[in-house]
């Protein structure tokens, strides 16, 4: 086993023997999103994002931050496709919260293993799901309660859908066609640079939790479980007190460089509702 196979099965806490077969994509996705959290904060912070193998061994395996799509699912492509799994990079259009699909500026994974095309993405943050999606249509998927479903679309392929109480919202389009490098570095430049995008100003994380998950939007977090359907919402306006929940929460350590930009960022963020009164 490789350096960097190492690294990663320690940083995802993974001890079993990897096999290309389905059981290891399923332990492999949900470990990864447990224990690698969904975070913006080098967006947030105006900071350049790489997606070398390098620059994401660095940053997640060594340094143990997280990162947003294109750094969570490349790395997860690279261990795929170190393992000897067949797989590609796919580029999505965000849907949640548009009217209509946005431009592809989303990074999903594509795995083909035990007979079936596996839809791979553990980098949507909030909305993601658990488990890798089989690629079939009009199937309701569920996950500790919550409800997936894919559905064919003449325009753009395929739509995923979320029901939230009574009602499915789309997440996001994509066809599947695989995305080149260049097409993932573009997107990614975009995404990271553009100060028209979500990233740039707003804090985002997620991290998965056996019963449930962590979310983070700007000062709020929340922990929700989902076996128990109970809600815990805290929110922090101190940035002591926010470094402290970032470690707590989403085990995200920043070093002293990143909390003086962070912290010099911090005080641009929009007031919490709470205190607009």
């Amino acid at each position: 086993m490789n350096n960097f196979l190492d690294l990663y099965f320690k940083r995802t806490n993974y001890t079993k023997t990897p096999r290309v077969d389905l059981q290891t994509l399923q332990d492999l996705h949900l470990l990864h999103l447990q224990h690698i959290p969904y975070e913006n904060i080098d967006v947030f912070c105006h900071r350049a994002v790489k997606l070398d193998a390098e620059a994401l061994t660095q940053k997640i395996l060594l340094r143990e931050r997280g990162g947003y799509c294109f750094e969570q699912n490349g790395l997860f492509l690279m261990v795929l496709t170190e393992l000897g799994f067949k797989c590609h990079a796919n580029l999505a259009r965000v849907h949640r919260n548009r009217p209509e699909p946005g431009g592809r500026t989303h990074q999903i994974n594509f795995v083909d293993v035990e007979g079936h095309r596996w839809l791979c993405d553990v980098g949507f943050g909030g909305s993601a799901f658990r488990q890798p999606l089989v690629l079939q249509p009009n199937v309701e998927f569920e996950q500790l309660g919550e409800l997936y479903r894919l559905q064919e679309n003449d325009v753009h392929g395929f739509y995923l859908f979320k029901k939230i109480e009574e009602e499915w919202y789309p997440l996001y389009t994509f066809k599947v066609e695989p995305a080149l490098a260049i097409d993932i570095e573009m997107a990614n430049f975009y995404t990271s640079n553009s100060s028209q995008y979500v990233f740039w100003d707003s804090i985002m994380g997620t991290r998965m939790t056996s019963q449930g998950r962590v979310t983070l939007s700007d000062h709020t977090f929340k922990c929700f479980d989902l076996v128990k359907g109970n809600l815990e919402r805290e929110t922090v306006t101190d940035f002591a007190a926010y470094l402290g929940n970032l470690q707590k929460h989403l085990g995200v350590q920043l070093n002293e460089s990143e909390k003086i930009v962070l912290e010099h960022r911090f005080a641009t963020l929009k007031p919490p509702e709470s205190l607009k009164r």
